[in-house]
């Protein structure tokens, strides 16, 4: 039955297709069916099948190992920007619900305040500063991801706050700082981990569009967002060039969200499976 239950929810699916795609960036570390940027002319703009399970594109790339050094990228990106927006979101959010008052509200408004500014806005804002690049799109990503932890844990935060055992802690002469390091931070963290979940999907597809306007990796490094802006000029010569990274990207994202609405569904106790 609950085998069941976790495919019809999402997170079985989810779970297989996020594993399948880390399980393939840590695999492109130690190989890769061909190096991912060496240039083989002769065989430029191969079908599928005829050099390669995908193809191969305009410099002759293995369009295969292209997709899983991309994986690595975008996963990495993704990872540490979303991991960042958390630390800071998280701190946001439990220090204005802890503080509540006039502080608490300033908090708030200074995560709606980054919430004002895209991730591609971001980006761009960054690039003109430091330049295109990695760091560039973690941060891009992150300003935009902060919010959104900074909400959804004051709101989680709040909650928790009003339960009887918090009230209990403060009335024993507890700080509020230690009721939300004991009691605070681990009645939320499920409901950071699905939120965690989602935003790793946004983050995959915002790094491909950051790729694509040229503001993350710079090549050679492999880059999903960069496949996809290579291959505008050979839609009608080469279409492949275009359908496997959109493809990756594609199930990237799903596969988070898929797993972070069965996570979802699993840790809210009030669901009925």
């Amino acid at each position: 039955m609950r085998r069941v239950t976790a495919w019809r929810s999402g997170l079985l699916p989810g779970a297989l297709i996020t594993g399948t795609f880390v399980g393939i960036a840590i695999l492109s570390r130690i190989w890769t069916p061909e190096p991912p940027t060496r240039m083989r002319i002769a065989l430029r703009l191969k079908p599928p099948l005829a050099s390669g399970l995908a193809g191969t594109d305009a410099l002759g790339h293995d369009i295969v190992s292209l997709l899983m050094a991309g994986a690595w990228n975008s996963l990495t990106i993704a990872g540490a920007s979303i991991a960042l927006a958390l630390i800071v979101g998280v701190l946001l959010g439990t220090t204005a619900a802890a503080m509540r008052g006039w502080l608490g509200q300033t908090l708030m408004r200074v995560a709606d305040l980054l919430f004002a500014f895209p991730a591609l806005v971001s980006g761009l804002m960054i690039a003109a500063l430091i330049g295109p690049g990695a760091g560039t799109a973690i941060l891009a990503i992150a300003v935009f991801a902060v919010p959104v932890f900074a909400r959804v844990s004051y709101s989680a935060a709040v909650t928790v706050w009003a339960r009887d055992f918090c009230l209990a802690a403060t009335m024993a002469g507890q700080s509020r700082f230690g009721i939300t390091r004991d009691h605070i931070l681990p009645n939320i963290a499920g409901t950071l981990a699905v939120q965690a979940a989602v935003q790793l999907g946004l983050a995959i597809l915002v790094e491909a569009g950051l790729s694509f306007l040229g503001l993350s990796l710079p090549p050679p490094a492999p880059s999903w967002g960069r496949m996809l802006n290579e291959a505008q000029t050979y839609l009608g010569q080469a279409p492949w060039m275009a359908i496997a990274p959109g493809l990756a990207i594609a199930l990237a994202v799903l596969g988070f969200n898929l797993l972070g609405d069965g996570l979802r569904d699993r840790l809210d106790p009030r669901r009925t499976f």
